[in-house]
């Protein structure tokens, strides 16, 4: 009896615990505000296609990835500076994910904005990124992009 209520205990445990995402390659950068996250993304990571690293046709990197690469793509950009938001200022956005200038694109979503990560700043009055298909969860972006690696429709 005491075996079983120890191993139904030890289950609720590891059931009720969400995964921890840490990255050590990710240091302390200086960011206290969302700006702060933007502006740092938007001037230390280049833009790249998937297949610049990877076969695949998409393909995201997680947020160390992005790092220490220091290059991405659209959704790569997002994932980095979602954890840099969510780690450093404490404020979880979402990704979101839709047409913008007639081809896929995802942005930010969070503290009642959207912004554009590759150029640093709000673009709520920009009809483009308003509307997305998609908005994804921090936890769902952070998981996909350190498990599967693949995009909402994967």
């Amino acid at each position: 009896m005491k075996r079983a209520l120890f191993i139904v205990s030890v289950f609720l445990v590891i059931s009720c615990v969400q995964p921890i995402y840490d990255f050590d390659e990710i240091p302390n950068l200086g960011i206290q505000t969302i700006q702060d996250a933007m502006n740092w993304v938007s001037w230390e990571i280049n833009w790249v296609s998937d297949d610049i690293h990877y076969p695949a046709d998409e393909y995201w990197q997680s947020p160390a990835q992005t790092y220490v690469w220091r290059s991405g793509d659209c959704e790569d950009f997002c994932i980095l500076v979602m954890y840099l938001i969510h780690r450093d200022v404490g404020i979880d956005g979402k990704m979101c994910v839709g047409m913008c200038y007639g081809g896929l694109h995802a942005w930010v979503w969070v503290d009642g904005h959207y912004w554009e990560p590759q150029w640093g700043r709000i673009v709520d009055d920009n009809l483009e990124f308003t509307n997305p298909a998609v908005m994804l969860d921090y936890d769902e972006v952070i998981e996909r992009s350190t498990t599967t690696h693949k995009r909402f429709t994967e």
